[in-house]
């Protein structure tokens, strides 16, 4: 019994002593990190990059030239703000169905006590009648073989009556016949200080740029949308500018309007290819971008793409969008935005087209075209 006993202390006190010592070799060791996948809003700006990377479709082919050239974002640079809109308060005019206003007041005139010069007073002159010079009417003369005082016996024949003017009702126009339903912020891409973005030059010394054509284009749009009445904003009247894209999206998201706002980017394309060379012959036509997963911008997209190709009777090159590497004006503004690339000014023959006054009418009729089917419509 004794030795049954000194056997079970033994086996607790050995037991004991191995617990001690695996602390003793484990002390002072460090503890192991358990690595914890990190947020993206804690990532660095290249690490964020090359984990959307994956994400992006890569343009190959005879893709929009111009997404390859835009697709990293300018510096940030504050933009120049545009001039605030002045809005003076309407007037507030009394109502007549409630504010009595009083009757004129007429003061009787004041008549000057006569003088007295020398015990002789001078009487004072009635007052002249008002519309005389002077002096006052003068009493006619009779007539010839009357006494003084009658009456002739030739009646006095009346006056012509002035007979009064009809009113003529104001025939509407076609600006009050329409009502505005979008104020459309229109942007003419680029500007002279943009590098490229211009063609070849032609043996006779012509050459197409693109700051200039899109410009051509949104100022025969603005005449013929003030004869309809439609509403829009030029984003970027000047032309000493850059690309200016941080300026553009600043002003069409901050210009102030009641009606909502569409953005409209208008441009000329430009194929791959050596810069002063033209492209290849076959990569030419019409296309529209629009930001995706926009339905409403899709839809618009559409009807410009539409318009467009039916004016021109260019090759369809369809309503384009893509993930990654979208345009910067599609990707920044706070509003529905399209954006049309009206032919190919690095292809000879299409170029030629773009230089024609004719061709450039047709192009912005079918964008104001597009609008008004918008406008008329429920988009």
């Amino acid at each position: 019994m004794i030795q049954r006993i000194l056997d079970f202390l033994k086996s607790i006190f050995s037991s004991f002593s191995k617990t001690s010592s695996s602390q003793q070799e484990h002390e002072g060791l460090p503890e192991i990190e358990v690595e914890e996948p990190q947020d993206a809003s804690e990532m660095s700006s290249s690490e964020q990059n090359a984990v959307e990377v994956y994400d992006e479709e890569e343009i190959q082919g005879e893709e929009n030239y111009d997404v390859l050239l835009e697709e990293t974002d300018p510096p940030v640079t504050p933009p120049t703000p545009a001039e605030p809109e002045i809005i003076l308060p309407e007037p507030t005019l009394p109502d007549s169905t409630t504010t009595q206003i009083p009757d004129p007041v007429i003061p009787d005139p004041v008549i000057p006590d006569p003088v007295v010069v020398d015990d002789i007073e001078i009487p004072v002159p009635e007052p002249t009648p008002t519309g005389t010079t002077g002096t006052p009417f003068p009493t006619p003369e009779p007539a010839p073989g009357t006494a003084t005082g009658a009456t002739t016996s030739e009646p006095t024949s009346p006056p012509t009556p002035t007979p009064t003017p009809t009113p003529v009702e104001p025939v509407p126009t076609t600006q009050s016949q329409h009502i505005a339903r979008y104020m459309w912020c229109l942007d003419n891409g680029h500007g002279s200080k943009t590098k490229g973005k211009r063609s070849p030059v032609f043996p006779d010394g012509r050459q197409l740029k693109e700051y200039e054509f899109n410009r051509d284009i949104v100022k025969r749009m603005m005449v013929k949308l003030d004869a309809i009445g439609v509403q829009y904003y030029n984003v970027v009247p000047e032309v000493d500018v850059d690309n200016f894209l941080e300026g553009r999206v600043y002003r069409a998201n901050i210009y102030k309007s009641n009606l909502p706002k569409l953005f409209l980017s208008i441009h000329s394309n430009a194929a791959p290819a050596p810069y002063g060379q033209w492209s290849a012959p076959s990569i030419s036509g019409v296309e529209t971008w629009f930001f995706k997963g926009n339905a409403q911008g899709k839809l618009i997209a559409a009807i410009f793409q539409k318009h467009i190709v039916a004016a021109t009777g260019w090759k369809n090159r369809h309503i384009k969008t893509q993930s990654g590497r979208q345009f910067y004006v599609l990707r920044h503004t706070g509003m529905t935005a399209v954006l049309t690339e009206n032919g190919f000014y690095n292809n000879q023959a299409q170029c030629l087209e773009l230089l024609n006054p004719a061709v450039r009418e047709k192009i912005a009729q079918a964008h104001v075209d597009a609008i008004m089917e918008i406008e008329n419509s429920v988009v």
